[in-house]
């Protein structure tokens, strides 16, 4: 009953966003499906794969601290764009900082990923939403069949490999830094030592110029002056 109440305030928040749409106008429901609070699939296109897409999200979750969401539905709303249905659906859910949802029109062959505007700066940066979505999309035109579990966790996979580019470009960051406040310290330890070198060679050698001053020369009438005066003593 949870999840047929989490299925239902999800298509009854897409309504009120965005009017009335066609979604399950098309076929009839069976009622088999998954329905929870990650993973919305009335048509059962996880199949009995869903359990391996739940611990994808939940370990997604705990390498990088992204939720993922997963929508399945027939067709997206006509007359707006998938990208802005997805990302008004996903803001009315209110959710958790750094949240991927994965929406899926699968009679149309389309997909789309929104993140949450909570989100870090790496992840919702537009290259990244796109290197998502072309992930998830590989699986679902390569073969003959759409592969939506295929396409599901390629797109996880892709958050983890973001996830660690942008750990990696921290740490590269953090080593540049630490590697150029190294070398101005070293800098001014060398103008330091430089400047006492300076110092103490200029005292050096102005002490030994005052050692080898020579004496005055006296002059002729000086040394007489003198030897009169030691006679008289």
């Amino acid at each position: 009953m949870k999840r047929i109440l989490a299925f239902l305030l999800l298509m009854v928040l897409a309504v009120g966003i965005l009017g009335p749409t066609s979604a399950f106008a098309d076929e009839p429901q069976t009622g088999a499906g998954t329905m929870t609070d990650t993973i919305t699939d009335p048509q059962n296109l996880l199949g009995s794969d869903v359990g391996s897409v739940k611990d994808a999200i939940k370990e997604t979750a705990e390498q990088t601290g992204v939720s993922v969401r997963l929508l399945y539905l027939p067709h997206f709303y006509e007359g707006v764009k998938p990208e802005t249905w997805a990302s008004r659906v996903l803001e009315s859910m209110k959710p958790a900082h750094d949240t991927v949802m994965l929406a899926v029109a699968s009679q149309d062959g389309k997909l789309v990923v929104a993140v949450s505007s909570n989100s870090q700066a790496w992840l919702k940066d537009q290259t990244s939403v796109d290197q998502l979505s072309q992930a998830a999309l590989e699986p679902v035109t390569k073969g003959r069949n759409p592969d939506w579990v295929g396409s599901a966790k390629a797109m996880m996979t892709q958050v983890e490999t973001l996830n660690q580019n942008q750990r990696h470009h921290r740490i590269m960051i953090i080593a540049l830094s630490a590697t150029a406040v190294v070398l101005v310290i070293l800098a001014v330890v060398v103008v330091i030592w430089w400047r006492r070198s300076s110092r103490a060679g200029a005292h050096h050698r102005k002490s030994r110029a005052a050692k080898k001053e020579p004496k005055p020369i006296e002059t002729i009438s000086e040394l007489s002056d003198n030897t009169q005066k030691e006679a008289a003593s």
